[in-house]
């Protein structure tokens, strides 16, 4: 199914004006999940903006986008839900659906009560004719050390439909905070398909905030899968 980039942009500057709170599941991170929830109560809209390419030297005619708009909503002071509704575009194509997500993530104790700030993370994927089904389990391991954060997320990706697998993956996310606005740090993200580095920005506080970062390969990666990417993380408080 094919519908316009318009009315994405709708979308997010609807958002936009409406009331907003002054809290929000602000990111650090562009690959990597902290330890963060959205509050009791209150709601959030996101967008996911990502380019991928098969080649990091050769971008020019040779990229791919995928767009991503997420609702999630705080539905206790500790665990919140979310959806997903997933497009993608090839150059000089149409935007397609490409499906949907659910995901929930839930915190375990209050920051700083362990060694380590836990949370679970699940989230199921799923396709407008239900002919594959996907299921991605992460633990979420934070600390925050002065101005510095660090986030590592062992991850579990099962995927059932025409072939079954299950893969290990992980992230792991280091940044800084300069002032009350800038973080700036690097990134690692990797599995069986490869594995990727690279630097991330956000900025913002509140109810607005923006994060961009990029992934490029450290060694091979498998056949059709990119060799470089990078992501722009849009958030707007309800």
């Amino acid at each position: 199914m094919k519908v316009t980039l318009f009315g994405l942009f709708v979308l997010v500057a609807a958002g936009a004006l409406l009331p907003c709170g002054v809290r929000a599941d602000q990111r650090a991170y562009v690959w990597t999940y902290e330890y963060l929830t959205v509050p009791k109560g209150e709601a959030e809209l996101e967008t996911y903006f990502t380019i991928s390419a098969p080649h990091k030297d050769n971008l020019e005619g040779n990229t791919s986008t995928e767009h991503r708009l997420e609702l999630e909503v705080g539905m206790t002071n500790r665990f919140d839900f979310a959806i997903y509704q997933i497009f993608s575009q090839a150059l000089e194509n149409g935007l397609e659906y490409d499906g949907f997500q659910l995901r929930a993530r839930y915190r375990i104790g209050e920051k700083g009560k362990y060694f380590v700030d836990p949370l679970m993370y699940l989230e199921y994927k799923g396709v407008p004719d239900f002919a594959e089904h996907g299921f991605e389990a992460k633990l979420i391991l934070a600390r925050d050390i002065g101005r510095f954060n660090i986030a590592l997320n062992p991850i579990l990706e099962v995927e059932f439909g025409d072939k079954n697998e299950i893969q290990p993956e992980y992230a792991f996310g280091l940044s800084c905070r300069s002032g009350d606005l800038l973080r700036v740090g690097i990134e690692a993200k990797g599995g069986a398909d490869g594995h990727y580095v690279g630097p991330v920005i956000a900025h913002g506080k509140g109810r607005f905030w923006v994060t961009l970062g990029s992934a490029f390969n450290v060694g091979s990666v498998q056949q059709g899968k990119p060799e470089f990417q990078t992501r722009m993380l849009l958030g707007i408080g309800l």
